[in-house]
């Protein structure tokens, strides 16, 4: 729920035309500064990072606090973090990009390419990419003693597959997150491409884009620059759980940094990883088989609409979407948002788990403020 308040209020507070200029005002930086030393302070966060591009160009880059708690590292903008379910807009770009070399298609039935797939001709790459496949998430209590062990990608499609029942609802009649959905797509991608997907996403999006600090998070890999991750009791901060990202895999598994994340957000949106009819797939709001829009009760009983592509949450107009996704995993907790009419792109990377607490709102606030006034001085 919390996600879709902050996607709301994205949505609302930036919807402006382009800035007559490119930096942040000092009045925004100040917001920001503000509520990031607030939130380490206070103890909500060991460190952070914040990266804001404006038309492509970075206008603001900066760490707080600690990377590490240990050795006292400070937290900056070449900190590198695990960003969870940010992965997952990679892992439907991995796929559209097979789906333009002619590979697959989006509409192939997930059978066709996972031939383990129990009734495999029932639900579609489609279906996965949107959350609409109606298969159980993986991720619970089962889900973190798995994490606990290294897993091929044949023995994690095993594991999902093994889910009784394995769908909570008839494919296409309804909307419902699953980080199951981008397990199994990550699998596909190996299938089809006959490479690993971390081989995958360096060779076709990585390394063309020069994210040089991005890649599928090994743990036993040596990291520079690597933040630790924490969670927080009532004692202060505590090492998270060591896990192996191995599970996570094509729904959570990337590290980056926010320099890196902005990189990719302004590619994405400017035509330089899809081709614009893979984009407008990847960007459009998903119709259920009865060609409405989705929705789902939130926890105050309310029934709300859900805006999703594939790998992304969707606002504003058909011309120029806002688009935005959250990640949590173990430790660390990310938001990655493009805002369409004002092309302000922004990057949150903190080590510590999900909270209001987090100044995600408070910087949202500041960006839309940053909005505001570049369209009262394209006015003047």
């Amino acid at each position: 729920m919390r996600r879709a308040i902050i996607a709301v209020a994205l949505f609302l507070a930036l919807q402006a035309p382009p800035a007559m200029s490119q930096a942040l005002s000092e009045q925004s930086i100040a917001a920001v500064e503000g509520a990031m030393s607030r939130a380490v302070d206070t103890g909500w966060t060991p460190g952070g990072v914040i990266a804001v591009a404006r038309g492509g160009k970075l206008v603001f880059a900066r760490g707080y606090g600690r990377a590490n708690l240990e050795t006292g590292t400070p937290a900056t903008p070449d900190t590198v973090f695990r960003i969870g379910s940010l992965t997952k807009q990679f892992t439907a770009a991995a796929v559209l990009l097979l789906a333009q070399d002619g590979r697959l298609r989006i509409d192939d039935p997930v059978g066709k390419h996972l031939s383990e797939f129990p009734q495999g001709d029932r639900t579609t790459i489609r279906q996965l990419l949107t959350h609409t496949s109606g298969i159980a998430d993986y991720v619970g209590r089962a889900y973190e003693r798995e994490t606990l062990f290294p897993h091929t990608s044949d023995q994690l499609v095993a594991y999902v597959l093994a889910k009784s029942p394995l769908h909570d609802f008839s494919p296409g009649t309804q909307w419902q997150y699953s980080s199951s959905n981008y397990a199994l797509a990550g699998a596909i991608v190996e299938r089809v491409s006959g490479m690993s997907l971390s081989a995958f996403l360096k060779t076709r999006i990585f390394d063309p884009l020069g994210m040089a600090s991005t890649a599928l998070d090994n743990s036993r890999d040596v990291v520079p620059h690597r933040a630790s991750g924490y969670d927080r009791t009532p004692l202060g901060f505590a090492n998270a759980r060591a896990i192996s990202m191995t599970v996570p895999f094509a729904a959570g598994g990337i590290r980056s940094t926010a320099r890196d994340l902005l990189v990719w957000t302004d590619a994405l949106t400017h035509g330089r990883v899809l081709n614009g009819d893979s984009y407008r797939l990847m960007t459009t709001p998903v119709r259920l088989s009865d060609g409405s829009l989705p929705s789902q009760v939130s926890p105050d009983g309310v029934r709300r609409p859900v805006s999703y592509g594939m790998g992304l949450f969707i606002g504003g107009d058909a011309a120029h979407p806002d688009l935005w996704h959250e990640g949590a995993i173990d430790g660390f907790t990310s938001h990655l948002g493009h805002f369409g009419r004002s092309d302000i792109d922004v990057a949150i990377l903190l080590n510590t788990p999900p909270s209001d607490h987090l100044p995600i709102s408070a910087v949202v606030d500041a960006l839309g403020s940053e909005a505001v006034h570049a369209q009262a001085a394209s006015v003047r």
